[in-house]
């Protein structure tokens, strides 16, 4: 992709309505300090700090795709659900300052909102705490997330389901027929999606599970690669591939995107890239791009190392959106591999401005070096 192409979609996607559902979090981040190990076990003694500047909150799960997509210029209607609590309180509150439409947001007195707290020393994560009800929703209130949703397709120009498997997306809150009503409306549906959920999706545009997810998803009979037809499998004579890619990651995407009958899959590999399964058209391996974003900034301020902490995000998001801008599904994996390569550089969740992910695709900069 080129520089002027990667602006045109950028600008493209600048105001497209998207209809997001999924798992809203409140992720907290503590930097903390370590200096000795613990005379009583061979731990580090994490000396936590007094002060609030040294605690970040930010929207987690779905909030930080709904922050992502709200970076990139999208109008955005969120559906979840949190708890009656200060935590669903501050959430809503900071997904609205950003000009989130929380109208459909739910609450449930039963359940707490999902909170995950990050220790930190430095860069380094020390731990996660997670607070969380992975129950699924009430049935009754599953039929409210439904029809909230049935309801918002009538203005949505995408569907972005962001699945964490804490409860809200189910086949009660996401039948398959409602997936068939915003293909026949022609809203295409979204998913990035947690293995024993997949079969949720079936039916939809795009689904973009990581490789261990599509791994798992597919099962460890399934992932067992071969060279060619010999067991009659579905899946074993997977045509011609890209050098780089394993031939278990094109097994397992080749599987899903059959056994989901969706226009694509995208598998994501971190480092490696973006693969990705067209229902038309030959495998395609997007490279991973190594830059270094211009200035400082971010959740947790710029770094040379970073972490994948909403990476995966990122590809969701960009690729959603440049998919509703209608560009093929090798474009849209091409401009949310930049994507995820931006936020790769910073600790914490960061939602990358465009400007940070046309600087991907700028050929005379050192910024613009494939993995």
């Amino acid at each position: 992709m080129t520089l002027k192409r990667a602006r045109e979609l950028l600008e493209s996607i600048r105001g497209k309505r998207v209809l997001l559902v999924g798992d809203l979090m409140m992720d907290e981040w503590v930097i903390a300090s370590v200096k000795r190990i613990s005379p009583e076990a061979p731990i580090p003694v994490v000396a936590m700090p007094l002060t609030q500047q040294a605690r970040t909150h930010k929207p987690g799960g779905a909030g930080n795709v709904a922050a992502i997509l709200l970076g990139l210029g999208a109008r955005v209607r969120v559906l979840g659900v949190v708890g009656e609590d200060e935590l669903g309180e501050r959430l809503l509150a900071d997904l609205g300052g950003r000009g989130a439409d929380v109208s459909g947001v739910l609450r449930d007195s039963s359940r707490p909102t999902s909170h995950k707290m990050r220790i930190l020393a430095g860069r380094q994560q020390l731990l996660r705490v997670d607070t969380e009800s992975t129950e699924p929703l009430a049935e009754g209130l599953a039929v409210r997330v439904r029809e909230e949703l049935r309801a918002g397709l009538s203005e949505a120009e995408v569907v972005l389901a962001a699945d964490y498997a804490k409860g809200v997306l189910s086949e009660v809150s996401l039948p398959g027929e409602l997936i068939g009503e915003a293909r026949a409306r022609g809203v295409p549906l979204c998913a990035d999606p947690k293995p024993e959920n997949i079969d949720l999706f079936r039916g939809a545009s795009l689904v973009s599970p990581n490789e261990a997810e599509a791994l798992q998803a597919i099962g460890p009979a399934n992932s067992q690669a071969t060279n060619g037809g010999s067991s009659g499998a579905a899946g074993d004579d997977i045509g011609s591939l890209p050098d780089d890619l394993p031939l278990e990651v094109a097994r397992a995407g080749r599987l899903l995107r059959e056994r989901l009958e969706a226009e694509a899959v995208f598998v994501t590999m971190g480092d490696a890239g973006i693969a990705v399964f067209p229902r038309e058209g030959a495998t395609v391996l997007i490279p991973a791009r190594r830059f270094t974003p211009p200035g400082e900034g971010g959740a947790l301020g710029a770094t040379v190392v970073g972490d994948s902490t909403g990476c995966g995000d990122a590809v969701s998001a960009t690729a959603a959106l440049t998919v509703a801008a209608g560009s093929s599904y090798q474009e849209a994996a091409e401009l949310a591999n930049a994507a995820g390569g931006v936020v790769s550089r910073y600790v914490g969740v960061y939602s990358p401005p465009p400007a940070e992910i046309a600087a991907a695709f700028n050929p005379g900069s050192a910024r613009n070096r494939q993995r």
